[in-house]
């Protein structure tokens, strides 16, 4: 059984198990399970159907049994779980990804107990106690490197035991349980653990392990609070629609939401989801704008470097103001800061940095996609380099995977360049730092958990980069958003968590998602003039212009002095061809900004619509006379001039915008105005400018010209007389 065929088996289960038709979720299993061998699943699935079965015909005879709708709901659930097993048999059957791949390998060469694995960890954090007393002998290092290679080696099987195992035992539950629990094993394992039991539950249901994630929400570690809280929102998101079925599970949310603590996590976390959206993008203008346009400029800036720049009166250590200068003329500025604003938020800038530098053999172990960053062996005969993982340990900057890349790539290079690196990274360490220390109000991402946002980042070089990833669930792609999951709903349902919410996807353009959030803060507020605003932008932004004129007119309502809404409500109706209504918003725009020669342009164009054109022009002359951009009036006052036909006042205009910045339209307008006083050479020539300016092609010209000849035909030119006309451009006459 192939992918594809698999994944149309779970979606037939999932459908027909969510719709309650289990006759048919019976069907689809047994079918499944026919070319299969295990006998306990089937004879679970026949017992029951046979059960199923009994309680029908009970219903059908009219007994009632109190218990009734228990036992159907125990039913259901335990169908469930039977297809949760049947599909991950068939799946362990045909190695059909990595992690089926691992989870044969365990199954036909188990490891160690589990028990026993627990063991050796605690052994071996014995052994280190035992090394780190004070020795200087080379013997020490050598041990410490053993143990920690063994450590890696114990840590590797448990995740992937973890990561690959089937319904948890009571026995395994407790197991993992109270290694969680005790703070005398490492973070680094603990972490682990929760990371694998998250990508676990990504595979298969499993109750009892979605509430080791509970327990670990409560968690007094930080690192594996975060990862827990990350983990349940995944865990919810995928199995939302089964969740009735287990409201134990339901009690224990209930329970951890009258923390406030663990609501504003969640949100936070979600927010971070939000803006690992902006990865892919940030990637690209990095990779095709500012490297461009850092290696336009470089030539640029080293003629700009004189030696008495360097070694003038000024001093060594002062930088000319000519690189800056040159760095804003090129444009790159105002990207540099704003990457800079998207990093202090919590974006993910640095992925572009590290895509390349996941080739080390460190990444090919699953488990080190997840793993913390350590503190190397700290060794005398090499301080610089414990010196730059120190600062990689300290970074806010950097997710783990990261630092790993950025420790692994530092090591192979030149001391010179390691010395100058490391004390790079140090001071952008202490600025970041101090930066993000500072207070600003009103600024949520600022409030994100760095430990949330590094551990994010991390999942999402896993699912991107890892080698093996194919047919491994991508949870930045999975849909539906948090938002829209009903059990995740219930916890960010306050108008402070939905506000900011649909701000993160308003501000980066998000404009389907934001009507979404805005849509559930107007049921709460139908009269929020501020959020009706902003899905009518959306709105708009989407192309979906009567919706949006209908938000605009509702907060219009709500105040019929706002300027914003006012000429929101003009444009909307003068792009829905309705410029009657679009003069009588932008006249009221007008009067509430009386210097706006915007609005004076547009009520020109308005006018010049409804055929008015002496008021037309009106208005272009008044915006020509107090405007020093004066070409968008002289391109209106061409039109218009030409249109009421007064050629050679639209010629006069005409050649002071060919004079300046012309584009094909202006020059076919022009022709027109020459054609129009029977100039037809200076029109063939201004014709053929406009099909050569700004790659205008033929098909393009034509469709552009056969949109004016009404125009033209008011302006007396021969209906006749255009295909002549054409044919001669084309014959280059």
């Amino acid at each position: 059984m192939n992918p594809l065929e698999m994944k149309s088996y779970c979606s037939k289960i999932s459908e027909s198990l969510e719709q309650k038709k289990l006759k048919q979720s019976f069907e689809i299993l047994t079918a499944l399970l026919a070319n299969f061998s295990n006998w306990q699943l089937k004879e679970q699935l026949n017992e029951l159907e046979d059960n199923y079965k009994t309680m029908l015909r009970y219903l059908t005879d009219g007994v009632q049994d109190p218990q009734q709708e228990k036992i159907y709901l125990d039913l259901l659930r335990s169908v469930y779980q039977v297809a949760d097993l049947a599909i991950l048999e068939v799946k362990t059957s045909h190695s059909w990804s990595y992690a089926y791949e691992m989870r044969r390998t365990l199954l036909y060469s188990p490891p160690e107990p589990l028990n026993r694995l627990v063991e050796l960890i605690n052994d071996l954090t014995g052994k280190t106690t035992v090394n780190d007393l004070p020795d200087d002998g080379e013997d020490k290092n050598k041990n410490l490197q053993s143990i920690e290679k063994e450590r890696d080696a114990i840590e590797n099987k448990i995740f992937c035991i973890i990561w690959t195992s089937g319904l948890w035992t009571v026995g395994e539950e407790q197991i993992w349980s109270e290694v969680l629990r005790n703070d005398i094993n490492a973070t680094t394992l603990r972490s682990l653990i929760v990371s694998a039991v998250t990508l676990s539950l990504e595979e298969l249901f499993d109750e009892r392990k979605i509430n080791l994630l509970l327990d670990a929400c409560e968690n007094s570690n930080e690192e594996i609070r975060q990862r827990a809280l990350t983990g349940v929102l995944l865990f919810l998101r995928r199995y939302d629609k089964r969740l009735y079925l287990y409201p134990k599970i339901d009690s224990r949310l209930q329970y951890l939401s009258e923390d406030k603590r663990f609501i504003d996590d969640l949100r936070h976390i979600i927010l971070q989801f939000i803006l690992s959206r902006e990865t892919e993008k940030i990637t690209r203008i990095i990779k095709e704008e500012i490297i461009p346009g850092m290696m336009k400029i470089n030539p640029l800036l080293n003629k700009e470097i004189r030696t008495d720049d360097l070694f003038g009166e000024t001093g060594v250590d002062e930088k000319n103001p000519e690189w800056q200068n040159l760095i804003e003329k090129s444009g790159l500025s105002d990207r540099l800061q704003e990457f800079t604003e998207l990093q202090m938020e919590g974006a993910d800038v640095m992925h572009s940095s590290f895509l390349h530098l996941k080739n080390f053999p460190f990444f090919n172990e699953i488990h080190h996609w997840f793993s913390l960053f350590v503190m190397p062996l700290q060794t005398e005969s090499n301080d610089e380099q414990n010196g730059i993982a120190k600062i990689l340990f300290d970074s806010p900057l950097l997710c783990n995977s990261d630092k790993y890349s950025f420790y692994f790539s530092i090591n192979q290079m030149p001391e010179t360049y390691r010395k100058m690196i490391a004390g790079r990274q140090a001071e952008e360490t202490a600025a970041l730092k101090e930066m993000m220390q500072e207070e600003l109000p009103g600024s949520e991402a600022r409030k994100i958990n760095p430990i949330a946002r590094q551990y994010i980042q991390d999942w999402y070089r896993f699912c991107k980069l890892f080698p093996r990833r194919q047919n491994i669930e991508d949870i930045f792609t999975t849909k539906p958003e948090f938002y829209q999951v009903p059990s995740i709903a219930g916890f960010i349902s306050d108008a402070g968590s939905l506000t900011t919410i649909g701000e993160y996807y308003f501000q980066r353009n998000y404009f389907k998602e934001a009507v979404d959030v805005f849509n559930i803060l107007l049921r709460k507020d139908i009269n929020n003039e501020t959020i009706l605003q902003k899905k009518g932008y959306c709105l708009q932004m989407m192309g979906k212009l009567e919706k949006a004129l209908d938000s605009y007119l509702k907060a219009d309502l709500l105040n019929s002095t706002n300027s914003w809404t006012i000429k929101k409500l003009a444009s909307c109706y003068r792009a829905l061809k309705q410029p009657e209504e679009a003069l009588f918003y932008y006249r009221k725009a007008a009067q509430l900004n009386p210097g706006n020669l915007s609005i004076q342009l547009n009520i020109g164009h308005c006018c010049l619509e409804l055929k008015n054109y002496a008021e037309a022009l009106k208005h272009y002359f008044k915006v020509e006379y107090l405007t020093d951009n004066k070409e968008k009036a002289w391109r209106s006052i061409a039109w218009c001039s030409f249109l009421t036909g007064k050629y050679e006042q639209a010629l006069d205009y005409f050649r002071k915008i060919i004079e300046c910045n012309p584009n094909s339209i202006d020059y076919l307008n022009a022709g027109h105005a020459q054609l129009a006083t029977g100039n037809r050479r200076e029109a063939l020539e201004l014709y053929r400018s406009a099909l050569n300016s700004d790659g205008n092609s033929h098909e393009k010209f034509r469709d552009a010209f056969a949109a004016d000849i009404p125009d033209l035909q008011n302006a007396g030119v021969k209906i006749d007389d255009i295909p002549i006309i054409l044919d001669s451009l084309n014959y280059g006459m």
